[in-house]
């Protein structure tokens, strides 16, 4: 009785430390690059997602002021002060911030 428990404590145990190493290796193979100054931006926003600069979310509107390298809209929200922190970080990323 205890050889049947044991083998399949050892079967089960064998068969998730592969599956972990599969879920490990497909996650470096898939894995997604993401902005550093998507995350630095996302920091110093509101966070409110009320999508009153025209985007569902703070994380979308980051990322579209990091792809464009520009701070062409203000958060309403958060006004100048963090206009500027955004300015910073898109300097400090992509040099030169065009617009406002």
């Amino acid at each position: 009785m205890i050889k049947e428990i044991l083998t399949a404590v050892a079967v089960l145990g064998s068969l998730s430390i592969l599956l972990g190493i599969a879920i490990l290796i497909t996650m470096k193979v898939f894995e997604v690059k993401r902005d550093p100054a998507v995350d630095e931006m996302m920091e110093a926003l509101p966070g409110v997602n009320c999508g009153a600069c025209g985007f569902p979310g703070c994380e979308q509107f980051a990322v579209e002021m990091a792809k464009k390298g520009e701070l062409y809209k203000v958060c309403p929200v958060g006004k100048d002060a963090v206009a500027i922190k955004l300015r910073e970080i898109l300097k400090k990323h992509k040099g030169e911030v065009k617009n406002g």
